[in-house]
């Protein structure tokens, strides 16, 4: 299994959001503990060479590197 690993200011990011999308952000994410590799790379852009899912409104931006998952941003997917 997998360890996951949050940055310091993505952890900071989520204090600041509604707990509901925090919940939802969780949930997804946790299936990397499991499959790291799951979701797509990206090849453009900011996050460019980064995995990514949708979580809700936010997109998350992960790197694997060995047996451990670096989340490494947030990202809105929809502007409210």
């Amino acid at each position: 299994m997998a360890k996951i690993i949050w940055l310091d200011y993505v952890e900071g990011l989520l204090n600041e959001l509604d707990p509901r999308e925090v919940t939802l952000i969780l949930e997804k994410t946790r299936i990397l503990r499991r499959f790291p590799r799951l979701y797509p790379v990206r090849m453009k852009g900011r996050f460019r060479r980064h995995r990514w899912l949708l979580a809700g409104r936010w997109m998350v931006f992960y790197r694997v590197v060995d047996d451990t998952v670096y989340i490494r941003g947030l990202w809105p997917a929809q502007i409210p």
